[in-house]
């Protein structure tokens, strides 16, 4: 029988990858149903809007008069589809870390549904915000100059997941975040970067046929294409983001070998006590 994966471990950088698939072999049928039971609302409702967003302007982009300014054509199902994408990806983000931390707290036991759930209402309001602050970081270092955006992407990575998993206050893991990555910023960077460049192979491969006939049918001025293409398209491109899934998985393995390589079992003890203090709550107990 194949040994539970031990999430805090230090590990280089192949070991981060390769533990990465590990845990998500031993563990796709609980996460996937904890992340299509909590995140599948937001998840159909993005696809919805999406679909007939798409389906709006391919209409407007048609009769749009000579010399007018595309950006016209885009309304407030635009907003509404940001929106709900940012909901989607704080609930992704939320619940593959909570699964992870209650995966350690359970001793390497899969968590239910029920379970990561308490954690993700108890996250939620926390993630939001930091999620949209960090995002705003990052645009500005890539505005500002590209190295201090890229250089914080792996940053901010580490500092959402140590929201979760020390149930810290974002100024906390802000400190947090710079301080675990100290030296170890390559060896995080690169292994993301993989984990992306898988994310987006696999993405290509489910998408490319039927973005490439409707893509087809644009370029050559058909902007009615059939709905049934466009939907697909669609559809698909929002399924494949569930392996976006590798990359927290990814950034959860990377934050434990981080931590443990700066802090040994000091911090396993305190991990070990969220949500110890009041049993019936089910809820991660304040720290910090």
């Amino acid at each position: 029988m194949e040994q539970k994966v031990e999430l805090r471990k230090v590990r280089d950088f192949g070991e981060l990858i390769n533990d990465t698939f590990v845990f998500t072999k031993q563990n796709w049928k609980p996460l996937l149903k904890a992340y299509f039971t909590i995140c599948g609302f937001f998840l159909a409702a993005a696809v919805i809007v999406a679909v007939l967003q798409q389906q709006r302007l391919l209409q407007a982009f048609g009769s749009l008069p000579t010399g007018a300014s595309p950006f016209t054509v885009y309304g407030w199902d635009t907003v509404i589809n940001v929106v709900l994408v940012m909901l989607f990806y704080v609930m992704m983000t939320l619940t593959t870390f909570s699964y992870m931390s209650l995966y350690k707290e359970k001793g390497n036991t899969a968590p239910s549904v029920e379970e990561v759930w308490s954690y993700v209402r108890y996250f939620f309001g926390r993630m939001f915000v930091a999620q949209i602050l960090l995002s705003i970081l990052i645009i500005i270092g890539f505005v500002c100059c590209f190295i201090p955006g890229v250089y914080l992407m792996p940053v901010t990575a580490i500092m959402l997941a140590s929201i979760v998993f020390e149930n810290s206050s974002l100024g906390y893991s802000f400190d947090r975040g710079f301080k675990l990555i100290k030296g170890q910023w390559w060896t995080t960077f690169g292994a993301m970067l993989v984990m992306m460049v898988v994310y987006y192979a696999v993405s290509i491969v489910l998408v490319l046929p039927i973005s490439l006939i409707t893509g087809a049918g644009v370029f050559l001025g058909r902007f009615n294409m059939p709905f049934p293409f466009l939907a697909a398209t669609v559809v698909l491109q929002y399924l494949a983001q569930v392996f976006m899934i590798l990359l927290y998985l990814l950034t959860g393995i990377a934050y434990f070998s981080l931590a443990e390589e700066k802090d040994g079992a000091g911090l396993s003890e305190r991990i070990s006590s969220i949500g110890k203090s009041d049993p019936s709550a089910d809820l991660p107990e304040e720290q910090y």
